[in-house]
């Protein structure tokens, strides 16, 4: 089937591809634009709050094409499409989050969001400074033939997010009136239903985009790590954009802030899945080093937003916009290094 499909896409120049490319992304913004109204619904009616749900249940939802793109690169030894799709993927959230910061300035999103999501952000920006170690040591041993340091990350980021876990605030879901409990229950109900047909249309959907962009990385002669970080994970990122947008306008802002940093832990944890479907050996050893750009790059982002939410207090009330414009000229400086490398 694979080989099959890369036959469609090739041997006719790189428009087909990348028209192949745009409509996978373009199904997947529609599916997964209403999973945030349902992620807020399952937080109030769960109880467990927008910052856990919008940190965990939406950003793995969202990261879903991450996951399954990466298996596939994993599997159709493309380690450094995986790569780049994750940390691409992870950059792309961070400059989501800062355009959004700047487009809804009223909403003063870094200004207002729950202080927790700083050891969201602090994860993140350690489980990227393991990779990047891995990659310049060359890894730190093998298990079969996964790297020590996959593990490593997912043992990392299991205990950072009990860590969130503990520090969240959960408690009671307010109820107006006395409504029911088969009234009470439905909502909810519905809403578990809706964001499981959202998840499900991204695992039929997801494997498709690292096929179209091997075949774009095949026509059009660029290296598979430009490919990887810039086009499929700017692509991967539709479902975060889409959930982020659709959960600043319903007013959710913990959960569009947590669904951001989330999915920016998750995918450093998709290194181990990747890992795993890489069956030539530790797949960080194997990494070409223009990887260390985009992870520095990444690094420099998710400290200039928690630089925004850890400031807040010493400053006048207003939108945070210095540090949303320094992630976006970051994003653009590292796009246009990684843009020269892959010509």
């Amino acid at each position: 089937m694979k080989t099959a499909i890369l036959g469609l896409l090739t041997g006719h120049g790189a428009l087909v591809p990348a028209l192949a490319l745009a409509t996978v992304a373009a199904l997947i913004f529609l599916v997964t634009s209403r999973l945030a109204c349902h992620a807020d619904t399952i937080a109030e009616h769960t109880g467990l709050g927008r910052l856990w749900i919008g940190s965990v249940l939406l950003a793995a939802t969202t990261s879903l094409p991450e996951l399954l793109t990466n298996v596939n690169a994993g599997l159709l030894n493309e380690p450094d499409i995986g790569a780049g799709d994750l940390l691409g993927a992870s950059l792309a959230n961070m400059l989501i989050l800062a355009v959004l910061d700047i487009v809804f300035a009223r909403r003063r999103i870094l200004h207002t969001v729950a202080i927790d999501h700083t050891l969201v952000g602090l994860l993140g920006i350690l489980l990227a400074a393991m990779v990047g170690t891995a990659v310049v040591t060359g890894g730190w041993g093998r298990i079969g033939h996964v790297g020590v340091e996959s593990l490593a990350i997912a043992l990392v980021y299991l205990g950072g997010m009990g860590l969130v876990y503990r520090s969240a605030v959960i408690g009671p879901v307010p109820l107006d009136g006395l409504p029911s409990q088969e009234e009470d229950r439905a909502p909810g109900r519905r809403a578990v239903a809706g964001f499981a047909l959202g998840a499900a249309g991204l695992v039929l959907l997801a494997p498709l985009l690292v096929l179209a962009a091997d075949a774009v990385s095949q026509e059009a002669g660029l290296t598979a790590t430009f490919v990887g970080t810039l086009l499929v994970g700017l692509t991967t990122s539709l479902p975060e954009l889409a959930a982020t947008v659709s959960a600043i306008r319903i007013g959710a802002l913990d959960l569009a802030a947590g669904n951001v940093f989330g999915s920016v832990a998750f995918n450093l944890l998709v290194f181990v899945f990747l890992d795993a479907a890489y069956r030539d050996g530790p797949l960080l050893q194997a990494l070409s080093g223009d990887h260390l750009l985009t992870i520095f790059a990444l690094t420099i982002c998710l400290s200039l937003a928690l630089m925004a939410m850890l400031s807040r207090a010493r400053r006048r009330p207003g939108p945070v916009l210095v540090e949303s414009v320094l992630v976006v000229v970051t994003y653009a400086l590292a796009a246009w290094l990684l843009a020269r490398a892959g010509a």
